[in-house]
């Protein structure tokens, strides 16, 4: 019993078992068919960055030479004899002078003597800055000259800062510092100055707005006066407010009037 039921398991599942390891399910056919040739992502795929600079990477400073892209602009075979490439001077005596222009304004940002540095006892060399009692007593244009010195000393200060730094152990922030501090005294009293002078300005605006006597539309140009005391007049005025009248009743005789009759209906009348 046992020997033939084994005979006839093997002989039914035998088969399928083999016909199962070389065909796939039906299901499975098209996964099997289709080929997909597109990613599965709909972003673009990275590629290496194209550089389209020949000369990117060729220095003189470094002496990095040309490129592999570059060519020499030298023709191996020129027309009028050999090439002579240029030479370096490298003994200053030999060099060519440069021409400097000797009012130019960048010197303005060394001193008198036009020094790359200022000793310490020239940058202690200053005095303080202006406060805003004497600054009350300048004009305008006297505080706009004020502060572009102020600017162009603030700027020589950085100046040197900067140099100090390059040189590299050397004295004179201390008294750098100090110099700046009188700068920005003096800078912030012409701003308190201005404020005042605006705020000033503006309430007076506002009174003379409200104040009849006042006419902040007159043009002295014409002669025409900001301040009209009470029962004055200015023979301009009074003109045109003449003026004035008189178009009022032109305009308003010419509305009293008619409006003439067009020539194509002024017609006689028919004599029987």
């Amino acid at each position: 019993m046992h020997c033939t039921s084994k005979a006839l398991l093997t002989g039914a599942f035998g088969p399928a078992l083999r016909r199962s390891s070389t065909v796939p399910p039906a299901f499975l056919l098209p996964s099997f068919s289709a080929t997909y040739q597109s990613a599965f992502s709909t972003t673009t795929s990275f590629q290496a960055r194209k550089d389209g600079n020949p000369n990117r990477g060729v220095s003189a400073l470094r002496r990095t030479g040309l490129n592999k892209r570059q060519r020499a602009t030298y023709p191996l075979v020129p027309k009028d004899g050999p090439v002579v490439l240029p030479k370096p001077v490298l003994d200053p005596e030999q060099r060519s002078a440069i021409e400097v222009d000797e009012n130019h304004g960048l010197w303005d940002f060394f001193n008198v003597d036009r020094d790359s540095l200022f000793t310490p006892t020239q940058l202690a060399a200053h005095g303080r800055g202006w406060s805003v009692q004497e600054l009350r007593r300048k004009d305008w244009e006297d505080l706009h000259r004020l502060w572009w010195v102020c600017v162009k000393e603030k700027n020589r200060v950085d100046t040197f800062k900067k140099e100090r730094e390059r040189v590299g152990t050397m004295y004179g922030d201390y008294e750098a510092d100090e110099r700046m501090k009188e700068i920005r005294v003096t800078m912030r009293s012409i701003k308190f100055v201005l404020t005042e002078r605006w705020y000033a300005w503006e309430n007076a605006r506002n009174v003379a707005m409200q104040d009849d006597e006042v006419n902040l539309y007159a043009n002295p140009d014409e002669g025409e006066r900001a301040y009209l005391p009470a029962g004055s007049e200015q023979p301009e005025m009074q003109m045109r407010a003449r003026r004035t009248e008189e178009q009022a009743e032109d305009a308003a005789s010419s509305e009293e009037m008619p409006p003439p009759t067009p020539e194509a209906e002024r017609r006689e009348p028919v004599r029987v």
